[in-house]
């Protein structure tokens, strides 16, 4: 028999796993609710990819103008820390 006392807890290891696995571990483990926001958040990634995709064919400013602060944004929110 294993002592569970040794085990990290669930957030701990969420942490370890990094942003992105650690929301879809989250997403998981909290049943269809989270299945649905792990679905609604696939969907903006999605989108926010097919607009970038569509702003590079464009006009390579254009494309550039807008991948710039979508990548602070994601900076942001991966550290936590502004520049």
């Amino acid at each position: 028999m294993t002592d569970d006392s040794q085990k990290a807890p669930l957030g701990d290891q969420i942490k370890a796993a990094g942003v992105l696995a650690g929301f879809a571990a989250w997403a998981l483990t909290m049943g269809v609710m989270g299945l649905i926001l792990l679905g609604f958040f696939l969907v903006v990634v999605f989108v926010v990819g097919f607009v970038l995709y569509l702003a590079w064919q464009v006009w390579w400013p254009l494309g550039l103008g807008l991948t710039a602060p979508v990548l602070y944004v994601v900076l942001i929110a991966v550290t936590g820390q502004k520049l």
